[in-house]
């Protein structure tokens, strides 16, 4: 990882830390007055992250904060902390838990166990006998990237928000070609449940009413239990989420 010092002023005394998302509180923009802006760029890569995956604007805590330079001084790469990330939201919606995700904090397991696996990964990837993947993985990932930001403009008029919403996935996409091939395929699975989920936080309220209404429906004609009837609702809104919005599947060979 490169280290070093900036040139010129620090950019957290001017603006903020995010891009758009928020901004690093005041209490501690001192204590990287000094740091160069690769570290800076790291922290606004994983606020903007962390708040597109929430579907909220979301500003770090003096706790994340410190808990985020941590990582960087351990030197765990972004890609590490993406996966992690994105992996930690996707289980927490696939389990059908409510509650949001607040603080890094619940991603700092996920994070390391990542770092682990790329190190592991980037070692074999050095073995000149290890196997090549069948297919062109920086073409297939451009063609996700494309079909995203189709989906994007077609949202774009009636669902500026879903818009939004699809365009940030479309950036961790953009940064899943730093990952070895081998982490590819559980990271974007882990990314199209978070695809789904800011996209269905960002419908509007009459949109997402009828769509739950209709998987609803559709769950109680054809599951027994309860448990199953959640389940199945939880299978159909997707889908229907999915048909409304036209949304790509995130898969390499799709």
């Amino acid at each position: 990882m490169e280290t070093g010092r900036a040139a010129g002023p620090c950019p957290l005394t001017a603006g903020g830390l995010g891009h758009g998302h928020g901004h690093l509180s005041a209490r501690y923009t001192l204590a990287m007055a000094l740091d160069d802006d690769l570290e800076l760029e790291y922290y606004r890569t994983v606020e903007d992250l962390f708040a597109t995956l929430r579907g909220v604007p979301h500003t770090l805590s003096p706790k994340d904060f410190h808990l985020l330079r941590q990582w960087w001084r351990d030197e765990i790469p972004l890609a590490a902390v993406r996966t992690g990330i994105t992996e930690v939201f996707a289980k927490r919606r696939d389990r059908g838990e409510p509650d949001p995700i607040v603080s890094l904090s619940y991603c700092r397991h996920a994070v390391h166990a990542h770092a682990r696996h790329i190190a592991e990964m980037q070692v074999g990837a050095a073995d000149p006998d290890a196997q090549q993947p069948e297919i062109n993985i920086e073409a297939a990932l451009q063609s996700l990237e494309a079909n995203l930001n189709t989906a994007a403009e077609r949202q774009q008029p009636a669902r500026p928000r879903v818009a939004e919403a699809i365009k940030g996935i479309v950036a961790t996409v953009e940064a899943a070609h730093e990952l070895p091939p081998a982490a590819l395929e559980e990271h974007l699975f882990a990314l199209e449940s978070a695809l789904l989920a800011t996209c269905l936080a960002s419908l509007g309220n009459d949109d997402r009413d009828e769509l739950e209404e209709r998987a609803r429906a559709d769950a109680a004609a054809s599951a027994a239990t309860p448990e199953a009837r959640d389940r199945t609702f939880l299978a159909f809104r997707d889908r229907l989420l999915r048909k409304l919005l036209d949304l790509p599947r995130l898969e390499l060979d799709g």
